[in-house]
């Protein structure tokens, strides 16, 4: 038969656990400790890099996108009040104020014909257009960080990504959402079809051949589009099959207008 552990060695195993428990409790604060300090100096660094680079951030597109990422990456917020370090020392509460502002008037612009969804590089392109040619561009990423900041008035504001053909979301195309309504996933699936045609409409077969739906199913999605207020109908010019037609504005081809 097995001998039992005595009291002695169950007492040291206990001492043992709770030695190794309090090693770890140490070796978890030291490393939080230098993780800190790392991200500490990495902040500095960053503040001496946006002072040393203001004039590039505000002016240049591409370059205030890299900045935003970098900041991203360490959880800092340089648009987080209009008052903060940040802002004061860059400028840009002002600029993403007037950004918002400008980039809610180009979505108003349309509601009443696309329903308050828009593609993001049409807002972009209304908004640089209405900013003037006396200013620098702005990007898709300007304008996205602007809407983000509405979002907190309420009322829908929201950018949001249709799923690309494969389903991957990442590669689809962004969209601007100003009304406060919620898109199904058949919804969905129904934009990011439109999107890949030409000319921003699509029947109720193209969307049962490009997902593999039943015709009901595809006829559903798109009569709740239209619902919606985001895709309007045309018997007017229907397709070789005679098909009802079903136009999606927020992706219509920009006119020069």
């Amino acid at each position: 038969m097995r001998r039992r552990p005595g009291v002695s060695a169950i007492a040291r195993n206990a001492e043992l656990d709770s030695k190794f428990r309090e090693l770890a409790i140490e070796r978890k604060a030291f490393q939080d400790q230098d993780d800190a300090t790392r991200l500490l100096a990495f902040t500095r660094a960053l503040e001496t890099f946006a002072a040393t680079h203001r004039k590039a951030i505000s002016s240049d597109a591409v370059f205030r996108a890299r900045f935003h990422a970098m900041c991203d990456a360490i959880g800092v917020d340089p648009l987080a009040s209009r008052k903060s370090a940040w802002a004061q020392a860059l400028g840009l509460g002002e600029f993403y104020v007037d950004l918002s502002v400008c980039a809610a008037e180009a979505c108003l612009s349309s509601r009443d014909a696309d329903g308050g969804v828009c593609a993001l590089d049409e807002i972009v392109r209304r908004v640089n257009e209405r900013r003037g040619a006396s200013v620098s561009a702005v990007s898709a990423d300007d304008v996205e960080r602007a809407i983000e900041s509405l979002s907190a008035l309420g009322g829908g504001w929201r950018v949001k990504t249709t799923t690309g053909g494969d389903g991957v979301g990442e590669r689809g195309r962004k969209i601007v959402r100003s009304v406060p309504i919620e898109l199904s996933d058949d919804v969905n699936e129904a934009l990011a079809v439109a999107r890949d045609a030409s000319q921003g409409c699509v029947t109720a077969s193209e969307l049962s051949l490009a997902r593999a739906w039943s015709l009901a199913r595809a006829r559903d999605a798109l009569e709740a589009s239209v619902k919606l207020g985001i895709a309007l109908v045309d018997d007017q010019a229907k397709d070789k099959n005679f098909e009802r037609l079903y136009w999606f504005p927020a992706f219509r081809v920009v006119s020069s207008a």
